[in-house]
């Protein structure tokens, strides 16, 4: 594939070092919120924190499944399931996640509910993926550098172009990615910056009913890396009925824990059910498992189905306890 050559941002470098004052952080905050983020920017922003983060080295065809979250509904914990899912069905995954900065229940707030020890070493998480297939990326873990912007973004109050920079910049380097957010502005600049950033095989997906993952209560619209195709999809296009927005609903991390493990267990709703599955079949279309999303809603269907999930949630929790 064509390197693009994409300058790292001199701000956000500065940002990160800690060598640019708080006020000069929140103006470039102000500046970016009047002014489009471009690709091009986005790009470079994204070049700067993977020149600064800890980095872990893994294959070059593991997928991430992060998306940026932001839809403003409280739902379930459908990207970090669906990983699970692709992992149990033999794909190779490395989904970068982090706590929920917005009361709802982030990815790692899930994993610590249900038993993991989440603050791993980078060797750790090495020795995880190599028995598993799959692991999870604690972006605390391997942003350190965040730090020196925390006071900043908590200030400004607002979502900021880290909300963004985040689902982007996973430290693995992944080159396969299944990106959800709620708007087709922001599912528009991620493909673009995708695309600039050398992403192979990826997918922006973004619900007509603003969720930030490929709904089963109205059309997704999906946007293709690197092709730029921009498409269409319904769940009764592989026969999956719609369902109604509240049948999808999750709630608290205590909530979206039970849910998760009636999931993982083939059991839960059947509106929580087709979420989750349709989700890894469109996430599975980026392995050689799939090559179309009716084939790989049937692989993630008899995944589910066969325990393989469940028995992977459970030995994942109990390898993050093991010492190295």
């Amino acid at each position: 594939m064509k390197t693009i050559a994409v300058t790292p941002s001199a701000d956000i470098t500065a940002m990160l070092s800690g060598t640019m004052p708080e006020a000069a952080v929140m103006r470039f905050f102000e500046e970016n919120e009047k002014n489009k983020i471009t690709p091009e920017e986005l790009a470079g922003a994204v070049k700067a924190v993977q020149n600064i983060c800890t980095k872990i080295d893994l294959p070059t065809n593991v997928i991430d499944t992060c998306g940026t979250g932001g839809s403003g509904m409280k739902t379930i914990n459908t990207s970090t399931l669906t990983a699970f899912i692709v992992a149990a069905a033999g794909g190779q995954v490395a989904k970068h996640g982090n706590r929920s900065a917005s009361g709802n229940c982030g990815s790692f707030d899930l994993l610590e509910r249900l038993g993991a020890k989440i603050d791993l070493t980078v060797d750790e998480e090495q020795r995880i993926f190599d028995r598993l297939g799959i692991v999870l990326l604690f972006a605390r873990t391997h942003h350190p550098a965040m730090r020196h912007v925390a006071a900043a973004r908590k200030s400004f109050g607002k979502p900021t172009i880290f909300n963004l920079i985040g689902p982007l910049a996973n430290p693995a380097g992944v080159r396969h990615q299944m990106i959800g957010t709620p708007t087709a502005e922001k599912a528009m600049l991620i493909a673009k910056t995708l695309t600039l950033l050398g992403k192979e095989s990826s997918l922006v997906v973004r619900g007509k009913d603003g969720l930030d993952e490929v709904t089963v209560c109205d059309t997704t619209e999906i946007f293709a890396v690197p092709t730029g195709t921009h498409s269409l999809f319904s769940p009764t296009e592989i026969d999956i009925a719609l369902e109604a927005p509240q049948a999808i609903v999750g709630g608290t991390t205590e909530e979206n824990t039970k849910i998760f493990r009636a999931l993982a267990s083939g059991e839960g709703t059947t509106a929580h059910q087709s979420l989750v599955l349709l989700n890894a079949a469109f996430a599975l279309t980026l392995t050689p498992l799939a090559k179309t999303v009716a084939e790989g809603f049937a692989l993630a269907r008899e995944t589910l189905a066969s325990g393989k999930v469940k028995t992977l949630i459970e030995d994942y929790i109990r390898l993050t306890h093991e010492p190295s």
